[in-house]
């Protein structure tokens, strides 16, 4: 994945210092796109090694993870300075980011899995799928030993219906293990790219649909045995657009001895407290910014998931290449 945007870097530099928060694909690429207007970069990662979701998200079977890795490396020798194993707000201040740089962006994306809070949901064996899914990479990686690697049992159930759900129970299928996929509305609703489906399906993946969560089935050690669900129908549009799943009152029993929720992820900006530093969020912790990708802030600016979700590669992509050329514009004067 190419993501230096010139042959080589101008030698006359313009003295501008840059972070950017966070080395996925949006992150990655204002890197290569601002190393070439000649200003300074220096990129922030939690990680051990640049890639964020690209390399830690999804699965190597799903993404051939080379031209990444080469991508980034071509990064490094134009310039960029990746400061790895570092998470802002924790390893670093965002206060110390801001006295330092002249512009700053915000790629932190959605790293925190959402909690349903179910009976039953705080045992061992149920497990989150970005937690998941960044554990086997790391393991994979080199980067943890295998005795890290999160244990899964015999018979899997993967709650959720998106692209997380599709790769958790791909990689827990790699694993050995018999997976189903519950899901809340229909197959034709599911947001996963249906030939993503297609292929779980001749990997023996089994679907329950139209069924949503409601307790987790433990047995007298604790541990997990099962998975109570509401039977769902489809009502009326919701917020989304699609039918809104309505319990019809009846129950059902899965059989596992592992769960993994995959029913999406929360915006993960770099701070805790937003009105301290003037960037404006909304009530799901996406950072707010104007047409440019500026935030509320002058100077600091955010692509990716933190601002809109959970989405996709390709509109972090896009948003970052806008947002560099404004980062560009806004140290221009």
């Amino acid at each position: 994945m190419k993501f230096l945007k010139c042959k080589q870097p101008p030698s006359e530099k313009t003295g501008k210092k840059i972070a950017i928060i966070g080395a996925g694909p949006g992150g990655l690429t204002a890197a290569g796109i601002l190393i070439c207007k000649g200003h300074e970069v220096v990129v922030y990662d939690m990680l051990p090694e640049p890639g964020g979701m690209l390399l830690f998200g999804i699965p190597d079977i799903r993404m051939d993870k080379d031209p990444i890795v080469k991508g980034i490396k071509e990064l490094e020798e134009a310039g960029v300075k990746f400061v790895l194993n570092t998470k802002v707000g924790k390893d670093i201040y965002f206060d110390d980011i801001l006295k330092e740089y002249d512009a700053i962006l915000i790629a932190t994306g959605a790293w925190k899995d959402i909690n349903l809070g179910l009976p039953g949901e705080d045992a061992k064996q149920v497990l989150h799928a970005v937690d998941f899914l960044s554990k086997v990479a790391l393991v994979k990686r080199g980067h943890m030993p295998k005795s890290e690697l999160p244990k899964i049992g015999r018979k899997v159930v993967v709650i959720g219906g998106g692209d997380t759900a599709v790769d958790a129970a791909w990689v827990a299928r790699d694993m050995g293990a018999d997976v189903t996929i519950a899901y809340r509305r229909t197959r034709e609703m599911m947001p996963a790219k249906p030939h993503s489906v297609d292929l779980l399906e001749k990997m023996d993946v089994k679907f329950i649909f139209l069924v949503s969560p409601s307790r987790v089935l433990l047995n007298e050690n604790g541990d997990v045995v099962g998975l109570e669900c509401d039977k769902m129908k489809l009502g009326e549009p919701d917020v989304s657009g699609r039918p809104r799943p309505i319990p019809t009152g009846e129950k059902i029993n899965i059989e596992c001895d592992t769960i993994i929720f995959a029913i999406g992820e929360i915006a993960t900006p770099p701070f805790e407290d937003p009105e301290k530093y003037g960037i404006k969020v909304d009530r799901k912790n996406r950072i707010q910014v104007n047409e440019k990708y500026m935030t509320s802030r002058p100077g600091v600016f955010a692509v990716g998931d933190v601002v809109t979700g959970p989405k996709n590669i390709a509109s972090a992509i896009k948003a970052a290449v806008t947002a560099s050329n404004a980062i560009h514009e806004y140290l221009s004067g």
